[in-house]
């Protein structure tokens, strides 16, 4: 396991800030197709050119919290390791909420 100190302390999510991150996704060239998914190894290494070490679980726990605040579309897990921005999403389901049952 590999932890990056901030000023003597681990680093969090919050030394990540969002648009860095979102921007290396923008930067990370997409595999193509409606959804333009960009593979995780790969936007993580284009982070780290930009800022340093992330260690794994760091990188995940970001791309978690900018899935859940709805700004980063893919697998949060890691398990496919593809990543997209919401505003490329074409996927009725993927990047919006789910019909609730009373609208349909």
């Amino acid at each position: 396991m590999s932890i990056r100190l901030v000023d003597g302390r681990p680093m969090q999510c919050k030394h990540i800030p969002d648009d860095v991150f979102l921007e290396a996704v923008r930067r990370t060239p997409g595999t193509g197709g409606s959804n333009n998914w960009r593979m995780r190894w790969e936007v993580q290494a284009a982070l780290e050119a930009q800022l340093g070490h992330i260690p794994e679980r760091l990188f995940l726990a970001k791309a978690r919290q900018l899935h859940d605040a709805r700004k980063l579309g893919g697998c949060m897990c890691g398990c496919r390791g593809d990543y997209h921005l919401t505003e490329e999403c074409h996927d009725g389901y993927c990047c919006r909420p789910m019909p609730s049952k009373a609208s349909t």
